[in-house]
């Protein structure tokens, strides 16, 4: 084949696969009825997009060396990508990022038996078929290589190098009538541009997207860690007003006796009342009486590894860019909630009915502080194991109640547990509790009502557990709060559109209300607590941990003093919005900057906080 002919190829596939997506993925008649200058912007991003496609298929026909099979193996590639973003989004209203390749295992167990089937079986065809094709297909000439070179390094290198400099910024500072930049704004800049993931897919189809992400990623490893000065951070944990730090307080309360904290985070716990006022009232009684407000989640439809994240560090997700910080991050010792409450002699117990490497947990509780993580390995033998798991694969939580149970046995020490639960785990097309428990009197498809049924199964299960382990501890002596929350709002799938959840598709894909990110938050407790700090509309998880120290008479360290700070002059700090607080005394520009910058330290920086307050620990 000449190169000639090659490159038509190439170009018209390129063309032919952006503008199959784009018309897949648009409303066309809508968008024509746009201004002139918005629909000539999305042209514009439609023609990087199909440049960025061509040089990509230059690039894998270096790897391959012959042209149908590039054609047939890039395509097939970018088509898979593009289908499992579509389910992703569907499914959990997020969409596929190059860090979600991290998650191999997980995203495998996690998803739907008949979606890994399909997908698992396309791959071992296709590949079958590319092999056999491979064969088939005729050597080409090694001239055609290095013109192909020359294409995919040209290409390439010039997005690579737009997106390394904010779309040449500085250039066209100096230049705006440089024929580049008449069109920068139209460069993928998946970085910075606040339409955020989906709406950048919509207007630059899959492949770009994938491609400027992955750089987005290079460029904030590469160049955008930013080190804050270790004086800076010091300084965050001086500015408490003379107030006094952790062990002089201890010191003072010598005698008393520190109470037992746990914390239960329950799958996918939820108040499904809210789909619709004829569901069944009061499945959980025992959490409905304790609740004290609603905790504001992270994470919507999955997720749980954040909303730990948030719940232990009160480092804020949002500001991380909903980056998986446990897989991405989390690589070295963290400052945490644990970590504190060693140094106030508790004994810190992470607990999963799940397998200890599941979202790097292993490492990551280590990296906090826990000095034990009870994992399912840990809570039952290989060869009972079975036993305890459920028509969906998932553990019944019988197991991770009998470990908090036993654990709070060893009274010698106060004990901090923090427990993930796992059966009411999505996907809910099964009857792993039974079938039927439940009557759904609205007109809804089979499958809702089987999903539904299941679902609140689980929640009432949940209640009974939780109001099982109550029963427990009341009976025992020692001081124990123990606080149940939701991590987020569950995988339902259709069951929300069947009953009307969503008010438009608009709201759907955006969710921007608060009411995406609301779970129960109960608190429970049989000694006198100070409740007065948990009366609120919602509490954000990366402002939960200083609320219930202070609920439990237990003194901040100069971190915790810090994040209350900045809770009292900002409610929420989430992707549905900023919100400040009246009573603020302090500069609540200047409080944000520097939580953003303890944030930076933490995960991207030189990691001074962990630095600095250990070493006041140890002295």
């Amino acid at each position: 084949m000449t190169f000639l002919k090659q490159q038509v190829l190439f170009v018209l596939v390129a063309i032919l696969s952006v503008v199959f997506f784009f018309v897949y993925q648009n409303d066309i008649p809508s968008l024509m009825a746009l201004p002139e200058s918005y629909v000539r912007m999305r042209v514009y991003k439609l023609i990087f997009a199909a440049f960025i496609n061509y040089g990509l298929i230059s690039l894998f026909y270096l790897l391959l060396r012959k042209t149908f099979i590039t054609i047939l193996f890039s395509q097939f590639l970018f088509f898979l990508l593009g289908f499992i973003n579509i389910q992703k989004e569907q499914y959990l209203s997020a969409s596929l990022t190059p860090s979600d390749f991290l998650l191999v295992k997980e995203t495998f167990i996690s998803a739907p038996m008949l979606l890994k089937s399909l997908v698992l079986i396309s791959v071992f065809v296709f590949l079958s078929f590319l092999i056999w094709g491979y064969r088939k297909e005729k050597a080409e000439f090694k001239m055609l290589l290095l013109p192909n070179f020359v294409l995919a390094t040209g290409i390439l290198g010039f997005f690579i190098s737009a997106n390394f400099t904010n779309n040449f910024g500085q250039f066209c500072d100096t230049k705006k009538n440089a024929l580049i930049c008449q069109y920068r704004n139209a460069l993928p800049n998946t970085n910075g541009d606040w339409v955020g993931d989906h709406l950048n897919i919509k207007q630059l189809g899959y492949t770009a997207f994938f491609f400027s992400k992955s750089m987005d990623g290079i460029n904030n490893k590469v160049f955008n860690t930013e080190n804050i000065p270790e004086d800076k951070i010091q300084a965050l944990f001086s500015e408490q007003n003379q107030a006094l730090n952790a062990s002089e307080s201890a010191e003072k309360d010598q005698d008393k006796v520190l109470p037992n904290i746990v914390f239960i985070m329950s799958e996918s716990h939820w108040n499904a009342n809210q789909l619709d006022k004829s569901l069944p009232q009061n499945i959980t009684p025992t959490i409905n009486k304790n609740q004290v407000s609603t905790l504001l989640s992270p994470s919507f439809g999955g997720g749980t590894a954040n909303v730990e994240f948030e719940v232990l560090t009160s480092l804020n997700v949002f500001l991380n860019h909903n980056e998986l910080l446990y897989v991405s991050k989390l690589k070295r010792p963290t400052y945490s909630l644990p970590m504190y409450l060693n140094t106030l002699g508790y004994d810190t117990t992470a607990m999963h009915n799940n397998g200890k490497y599941f979202y790097n947990r292993s490492a990551v509780y280590q990296n906090m502080g826990f000095n034990r993580f009870i994992s399912i390995e840990n809570m039952a033998n290989g060869q009972n194991r079975s036993q305890y798991i459920n028509q969906a694969g998932w553990a019944n939580d019988d197991l991770i109640y009998k470990s908090i149970s036993d654990q709070l046995q060893h009274t010698d020490q106060p004990q901090f547990i923090y427990a993930t639960t796992v059966e009411n785990h999505p996907m809910y097309n099964d009857d792993r509790f039974g079938a039927d428990h439940f009557k759904i009197t609205k007109d809804v498809s089979a499958g809702t009502k089987r999903a539904l049924n299941t679902y609140m199964s689980g929640m009432q299960r949940a209640d009974q557990h939780y109001a099982a382990l109550l029963k427990d501890i009341a009976a025992s002596k020692r001081p124990t709060i123990v606080i149940f929350f939701g991590d987020h709002l569950p995988n339902l799938q259709n069951v929300y559109d069947d009953f009307g959840f969503y008010k438009n598709e608009q709201e759907k894909t955006d969710k921007k209300d608060v009411r995406f990110f609301e779970t129960p938050l109960a608190v429970w407790s049989n000694f006198p607590i100070d409740r007065s700090g948990l009366k609120s509309a919602y509490i954000p998880s990366h402002f939960l941990a200083p609320k219930i120290l202070q609920a439990a008479h237990i003194p901040l360290s100069p971190y915790y003093q810090f994040i209350g700070r900045v809770n009292h002059c900002y409610s929420s700090i989430h992707q549905v919005g900023i919100q400040t607080q009246k009573s603020c005394e302090n500069d609540k520009a200047q409080l944000f900057d520097q939580y953003k910058e303890l944030n930076m330290d933490v995960i991207n920086g030189k990691n001074y906080t962990y630095q600095i307050l250990h070493q006041t620990t140890e002295n």
